[in-house]
C-alpha cells in the first residue's frame, strides 16, 4: 500500500487499484491475535475430540483400511515418499521460509550484517512461527501419544507421535507465510490480487502434502486437519509479529523529497501539493505569502 500525507490529510492506496481506502480498514496484528486465540480454541477441540473418541475421529480406521488395501509400492511409493519429505521435512521447509525471511529482511531494511538481519521482524516473525510449532506441536504430540495407523492399532499414551502431523503443519506454514512475507500487509510488497490469484495454488500443494501423510499411512486421516491448523496459529503468529511496526505502511523505505523522512509511506509530489495546498514538503510549513494584495 501507499500512502500520502499532507495538512490534516491521509490518504491510504490500494496496491491493485490506487483507489482511496480507508486507514482503519488495514489488517493490524491484533487482528491476527484475535485469529490465533480462536484457532487454538478449535484445537483444543480437535485434542479433546481424540482424546474421547468423537466424531472426529470417526473416518480414521476406514480410511486405513482402505489405503492398506491400494498402499503404494516399488517407485511409486519412493516417488511419493520424496514428495512427501521435500514439501513438509523441517529439513526442507525452514531453509524455505527462513531464506524467504532473510531476502525480505534485506530487501525492506537495506544490506546489513547477518546479526543484523536476524533482528528485523520478517525473520523474527518466522522464529515466532517456528516456535509456535515446536511448543504447540510437541507438547499436544508427547501429551497424547497417539500412535499412528502403521502400528494398526490406535491407542493413547503408547509412545506414538501421530497427533497433530508435523509435516501438514510445516507444510501450512511455509506455504502461506511465504506468501505473507512477499504480497500481506506488512510484507515487500503488499498486494491483495497477488494474494488472491496465489493463494489456491499454496492451498492446492498443502492439501496434496497432507493426503499423502495419510495416503503413506504415515498419520491418521485425523492428523491431517489437526496439522493444518495448527500450521495456521503459527501463521497468525508469525503475522501479529510481522505487523507489529509503526507507523510503517507496506515494506519498502520511501522518498518523499527534502526535509522529510516517513518510514513506510510513499507519496508522490502531486499527491503532496493536492494535499499540502501548495509545494510544501510534508513536516514543513509552507512560507507565507509577504506580497502586499493588489
Amino acid at each position: 500500500m501507499a500512502q500520502s500525507e499532507g495538512r490534516d490529510v491521509t490518504r491510504v492506496e490500494s496496491p491493485s487499484t490506487g483507489t482511496p481506502l480507508d486507514p482503519s480498514t488495514r489488517p493490524t496484528w491484533r487482528s491476527s491475535v484475535v485469529a490465533a486465540v480462536i484457532a487454538a480454541a478449535v484445537f483444543a477441540f480437535l485434542i479433546w475430540q481424540v482424546v474421547v473418541r468423537g466424531p472426529f475421529i470417526a473416518w480414521d480406521w476406514q480410511f486405513h483400511y482402505y489405503v492398506d488395501a491400494n498402499h503404494p509400492v516399488g517407485w511409486e511409493k519412493t516417488f511419493l515418499d520424496v514428495v512427501a519429505s521435500i514439501t513438509g521435512e523441517r529439513m526442507f521447509t525452514i531453509p524455505a521460509v527462513g531464506g524467504a525471511a532473510l531476502y525480505v529482511a534485506r530487501k525492506q531494511g537495506g544490506p546489513g550484517s547477518l546479526r543484523n538481519l536476524l533482528t528485523r521482524r520478517p525473520v523474527l516473525a518466522v522464529l515466532a512461527g517456528l516456535a509456535t510449532i515446536a511448543s504447540i506441536g510437541y507438547a499436544t504430540k508427547f501429551g497424547l501419544g497417539r500412535t499412528g495407523p502403521h502400528h494398526n492399532m490406535d491407542v493413547l499414551n503408547a509412545g506414538g507421535q501421530a497427533f497433530p502431523s508435523g509435516h501438514a503443519a510445516n507444510t501450512f506454514f511455509t506455504g502461506f507465510f511465504i506468501l505473507c512475507l512477499l504480497f500481506a500487509h506488512g510484507g515487500l510488497n503488499p498486494s491483495i490480487s497477488r494474494l488472491r490469484k496465489l493463494i489456491p495454488v499454496v492451498a492446492v500443494i498443502v492439501m496434496i502434502a497432507g493426503a499423502l501423510m495419510s495416503w503413506l499411512d504415515y498419520h491418521w486421516l485425523s492428523d491431517i486437519p489437526g496439522g493444518w491448523l495448527l500450521g495456521f496459529i503459527a501463521c497468525m503468529v508469525a503475522l501479529s509479529v510481522l505487523r507489529g511496526r509503526s507507523p510503517a505502511v507496506g515494506g519498502r523505505q520511501p522518498d518523499l523529497g527534502p526535509g522529510s523522512e516517513v518510514p513506510g509511506v510513499r507519496a508522490g509530489q502531486g499527491d503532496l501539493d493536492r494535499a499540502g495546498g501548495g509545494r510544501a514538503a510534508v513536516g514543513q510549513d509552507a512560507e507565507p505569502n509577504l506580497e502586499p494584495d493588489a
